[in-house]
C-alpha cells in the first residue's frame, strides 16, 4: 500500500520530527523491466533478533535483548554513538539521533524518544493493563503490521490463514496423465461444473 501510516505513527508516539531519524521506514522494492514491472511496498524497522548483530559489536554494552519480553533496546546513558550497531544491522535499524547517539524501535515500551531500556518488560506492562500496542502496529490502514511473542504470531497467522482457506476452498483436479510428468502429476487444475 505504500501509506507511511506506520511511520507517522512512530513518529507522533514518539515526538521525534521529520527528518532522517526513521525508526520505522516504508521503502519500495522493484522487480522487472517494463512491462512486467512490479512494485512492492515494505514497512521496515528493528526486528529485535534472536540473536542480534548490534548487540554483538557494540562495544560499550549500551544494546541488550532483554530477556523479559525480547525486545533490543540502547541504554542511552552507555552509548557512544560509534555506529557499529547501525552497520551491524541488516534492516539499518540503529539510526543517530539528533544528539549523535544510536536509536531505534523500541516497541513502543515507552511514549517519548527514550530507549526503553529501564521501561518495564512488555509482560509486566500487560498485566498491568499499562503495554502500549505499537503506534506502527495501532495504525496500520491495512493491517499488515503486528506485534507480540513470535509463538503467538504464529499460532495467529496459522489460524488466519486456514480460515481463508476454509472461506476460499475449491474443487481440484489433480491431472496425473501427462507424459512430461517428474513427480507423476501433469498439472492442477480446478475443477469445474463439466469435469
Amino acid at each position: 500500500m505504500g501509506c507511511n501510516a506506520c511511520s507517522i505513527a512512530c513518529k507522533n508516539r514518539h515526538d521525534t520530527d521529520a527528518g532522517h531519524v526513521d525508526w520505522r521506514r516504508v521503502e519500495t522494492v522493484s522487480e522487472g523491466a517494463f512491462p512486467d514491472y512490479e512494485e512492492t511496498n515494505i514497512s521496515l524497522s528493528c526486528m529485535h533478533c534472536e540473536d542480534a548483530p548490534c548487540e554483538e559489536v557494540c562495544p560499550t554494552g549500551a544494546i541488550e535483548k532483554r530477556e523479559s519480553d525480547g525486545i533490543v533496546t540502547i541504554d542511552q546513558d552507555k552509548c557512544i554513538g560509534c555506529g557499529y550497531c547501525g552497520w551491524a544491522c541488516p534492516y539499518g535499524a540503529p539510526q543517530y539521533g539528533d544528539d549523535g547517539l544510536m536509536q531505534k524501535c523500541n516497541l513502543c515500551l515507552d511514549k517519548g524518544p527514550g530507549s526503553g531500556a529501564d521501561a518495564p518488560s512488555k509482560n509486566e506492562q500487560q498485566a498491568n493493563g499499562e503495554a502500549l500496542e505499537p503506534a506502527c502496529v495501532d495504525e496500520c490502514v491495512g493491517d499488515a503490521l503486528d506485534a507480540g511473542p513470535v509463538g503467538e504470531l504464529l499460532d495467529r497467522a496459522s489460524q488466519e490463514a486456514a480460515e481463508r482457506f476454509e472461506q476460499n476452498r475449491t474443487n481440484v483436479i489433480i491431472d496425473s496423465t501427462g507424459e512430461n510428468s517428474v513427480t507423476g502429476m501433469q498439472g492442477v487444475r480446478q475443477a469445474t461444473e463439466d469435469s
